[in-house]
């Protein structure tokens, strides 16, 4: 196992605990704007821990990337691959729909939000030149 076969390893291990964590904080903020008269306070505050997520996926998928050509472990580049699909096909999609709506809901949330939707076309792109 190489340098890049430890980094990318540890990335995954990583990833377990972030991609609950992303699950868990989209379903409450997908709930929550689902309600008719959403509590913006427990809006900001789910935003605010999925910055946080949203940052460790951006630092991991990075990392991912940055290693992958020199990874020769073939079971961690399809574990990689795998969770690569999962945040291009599911993670980033639901979650942009969802920062869309809390925009309709409350636009003192737009300006930070569309900060969020630009990480996430980052993390898109850096899933796109793994994923092609």
């Amino acid at each position: 196992m190489n340098e890049s076969d430890i980094e990318i390893g540890r990335v995954l291990l990583q990833f377990d605990q972030v991609i609950e964590e992303h699950n868990s904080y989209l379903e409450e903020l997908e709930n929550l704007i689902e309600l008719p008269n959403a509590e913006t306070d427990r809006i900001y505050r789910i935003l605010k821990r999925m910055r946080r997520t949203r940052k460790e996926i951006l630092s991991g998928i990075s990392n991912i990337v940055k290693h992958i050509a020199s990874s020769n472990d073939k079971k961690i580049k399809e574990e990689a691959l795998g969770i690569m699909n999962y945040f291009y096909v599911v993670g980033i999609k639901d979650e942009e729909n969802a920062l869309r709506k809390v925009m309709e809901i409350d636009l003192s949330f737009k300006e930070d939000v569309e900060k969020d939707i630009e990480i996430l076309e980052k993390i898109r792109s850096l899933v796109m030149q793994f994923i092609y």
